[in-house]
């Protein structure tokens, strides 16, 4: 994370949601995590949306060819990428309940945010709802 910003502790967590990191909709939407908060030698890109007319940060090639077919779905309305899951405690107690450990920040021992590929608003027939999705 040399250029990103330091996620490592409730304070730094705290801050991005005051600074709106995973808040918003639409063109006020901004990502928990953005292409320089996290280290990677993979595929990651900043696109710029037709849909949602900002920045879309994707963290994979897959995340990448899924932002594409949903930037072109005639249902779906927003695209929200590395949409974080919150409170941390939540995801916590999802963890428990599966039997799975929760990520922490090994620096810091605090649970980590975890986050989401996409969240996808979409419309069809006059309803309107939302749809997680996320890549294993």
């Amino acid at each position: 994370m040399a250029r990103g910003r330091k996620l490592e502790t409730i304070k730094d967590f705290k801050r991005s949601l005051k600074n709106k990191y995973g808040l918003g909709e639409g063109a006020a939407y901004k990502p928990w995590l953005r292409i320089q908060d996290v280290k990677s030698r993979g595929v990651s890109s900043k696109i710029q949306g037709l849909k949602v007319n900002r920045d879309h940060h994707t963290l994979s090639s897959l995340e990448t060819q899924f932002f594409y077919l949903a930037e072109f779905s005639e249902s779906v309305i927003n695209i929200r990428e590395q949409f974080p899951l919150l409170p941390p405690s939540l995801s916590s107690k999802i963890s428990s309940i599966l039997d799975i450990e929760h990520p922490k920040v090994p620096s810091s021992g605090d649970y980590n945010v975890l986050t989401t590929d996409f969240l996808l608003t979409r419309s069809a027939g006059g309803k309107t709802w939302s749809d997680e999705v996320a890549h294993v």
